[in-house]
């Protein structure tokens, strides 16, 4: 079984959104956009629990009771000839499918609402026809679609000490004890009993039970005697335990203290409780914001069990930490956006086969920018050092307001415009003007600049192919040439070619993708030419291409908030006007 879809209509601050779905989803946004209202939208679907309440009137999208909630799921059943899941739900909906449309299946919650009772019913159906779906008997709260799902709802605030009272019976069924363990029992039950009588043998609790008696009688005049008993004999063994930590080689015992601590060891045993889950039930875990009070690392750890344990087959995380996508992959990214008139987009993320080997540092990058609402794309560090110190001068509230640069870290750029894209969230792009030679034709260049901006044109199909040119920089007739004459001739070809293609140069631009006539640090001469001399000497470009990161480091220390803003204003710089606004008055 796959997920397949999920439509929320009328729910809570959901007028109508559809997502895709894969069996791992992460939801994210900004606070108080509706990222707990859509684990709701599922939770009353397939939780009797929270359907057992019905709808109630704030539970309609904007009170609006005229119109039905209808919350519909969609799989994918193509795998049912080798799928135990989807095996499971043909084998339960039984007539529901008809002979077509076999590879998809619904399910459905609807919500009319009714005045005289003051609150919405749910009805349940079912089918592989959206439009002739099969309504489902309810005896009480249960209905058949209870014995496919079991919803694991996780909440930010998940309780060690509670988790496991709740499921201490559980964790130790004293019906499944074997022979020996019964042994065991019985000699802890005359153990107990025999505590208990050397605690009542003890002057002090002798004098406080025949105390405690007489006072009692001074009320109510009863025949009895108060007594102390432990409660391990009374309650049994197993009412009073609780995890303790023990270290390696250390003897001693040691309380499951820390938030961080905690939270984990709940989770392990919300993971054991589920193998030990009767039936074949499918488990869909609902998980909300867990990285509150796990440090970083903790966070880390999380996102590998996430996203490789197999406990963890169906799930729907919703979080606001970078972290916790590090290990992601096959995942459908959720965005909740707009407090006005909330969206929602999606879109499948799958590790394309060239990045598999740098699934982390490519997920890290991501990760950080899937919350933002505007992202600008940049080549390397010293880029983002630069402009860093820029907006930091001109706009330093440009984070806050939704803003993000993100370092490539080289100029693959293409998977993260995809992801940013499909997600809705504003993309920009700066990058160089760069020519490559070719391997076998030293004087053959490829136009790997403009090549790389075309291909992020949003119709593109990727094939766009640019015909390489020749730059000839040998001295004629030999085959040697000088290193400033090339560098010279290559650079002015740049200029040129930036002036041939004026027209995808300026389409590029309206798509908000900006190439350097030759490369930042030119672009940056154009703007504070003499600045840069006076602070780095009279070939400022040459010493800031030597030693990239360190030598732009230096630079913007020393840069003032007037050489920022004439950076900022300049026309080369209108990508970072794009980041924040297009147009912007600057104090």
């Amino acid at each position: 079984m796959n997920l397949k879809s999920l439509e929320i209509e009328n729910f809570r601050n959901f007028e109508k959104v559809a997502v895709s779905l894969t069996n791992q989803n992460v939801i994210f946004g900004m606070n108080d956009v509706g990222k707990t209202n859509f684990m709701f939208a599922l939770r009353f679907l397939l939780d009797k629990e929270v359907r057992k309440n019905g709808f109630r009137e704030s539970d309609y999208y904007k009170n609006n009771t005229n119109e039905i909630i209808k919350i519909t799921l969609e799989v994918d059943l193509s795998d049912r000839t080798h799928n135990d899941d989807s095996k499971h739900i043909i084998a339960k909906v039984g007539g529901a499918r008809s002979s077509d449309e076999l590879d998809k299946f619904y399910f459905q919650i609807t919500g009319a609402y009714d005045q005289n009772e003051q609150i919405g019913i749910p009805k349940i159906y079912w089918g592989n026809k959206l439009e002739e779906l099969v309504e489902l008997n309810q005896n009480g709260i249960f209905s058949s679609l209870d014995n496919l799902f079991k919803i694991v709802y996780v909440d930010p605030t998940i309780d060690l000490e509670k988790t496991f009272s709740k499921n201490r019976n559980r964790l130790f069924d004293q019906t499944r004890l074997d022979e020996p363990d019964l042994a065991i029992s019985n000699e802890i039950k005359e153990l107990s009993s025999l505590l208990n009588n050397k605690i009542s043998s003890m002057g002090i609790i002798q004098t406080f039970q025949t105390t405690i008696t007489e006072e009692y009688k001074k009320l109510k005049n009863e025949k009895i005697n108060i007594e102390m008993k432990s409660e391990l004999s009374i309650n049994g063994y197993f009412s009073n335990l609780i995890p303790y930590i023990k270290k390696d080689n250390d003897d001693n015992i040691y309380p499951t203290s820390g938030d961080g601590r905690k939270k984990i060891l709940a989770y392990s045993l919300l993971n054991h409780l589920m193998q030990l889950q009767e039936g074949n039930k499918i488990i869909i875990y609902l998980i909300e914001e867990p990285e509150n009070s796990l440090h970083r690392s903790m966070q880390i750890a999380l996102s590998k069990q996430l996203f490789n344990a197999k406990v963890y087959s169906y799930f729907f995380l919703s979080t606001h930490s970078s972290e916790l996508l590090y290990e992601m992959d096959n995942a459908s990214l959720i965005r909740v956006f707009s407090k006005n008139s909330t969206n929602c987009e999606s879109y499948i993320y799958r590790v394309d086969e060239e990045y598999k080997n740098i699934k982390k540092e490519l997920n890290r990058s991501l990760a950080a920018a899937l919350f933002a609402d505007k992202v600008l794309l940049v080549e390397g560090p010293s880029e983002r050092v630069l402009f860093e110190k820029i907006l930091g001068e001109v706009y330093p509230t440009y984070e806050l307001e939704g803003s993000f640069l993100l370092d490539v870290s080289g100029i693959k750029f293409k998977p993260y415009v995809k992801v940013l894209r499909g997600l809705n969230i504003f993309v920009i792009v700066k990058t160089d003007n760069d020519l490559k030679s070719k391997k076998d034709h030293p004087t053959k260049f490829d136009l790997i600049g403009i090549q790389r901006c075309l291909s992020l044109l949003e119709n593109s199909d990727g094939e766009l192919s640019l015909e390489p040119i020749e730059i000839n920089y040998h001295i004629e007739g030999t085959k040697t040439y000088k290193k400033s004459f090339k560098q010279q001739m290559i650079k002015n070809k740049k200029k040129e070619l930036y002036q041939q293609y004026e027209t995808q140069i300026c389409l590029l631009k309206n798509n908000n993708i900006f190439l350097s006539e030759i490369d930042l640090e030119h672009d940056l001469f154009e703007a504070i030419g003499e600045t840069m001399i006076t602070l780095l000497g009279s070939n400022p470009i040459k010493y800031l291409q030597e030693h990239k990161l360190l030598n732009m480091i230096e630079l913007t220390n020393q840069l003032t908030k007037e050489d920022c803003i004439s950076i900022f204003d300049h026309n080369l710089f209108k990508v970072l006007r794009k980041l924040v606004s297009d147009e912007i008055e600057v104090s």
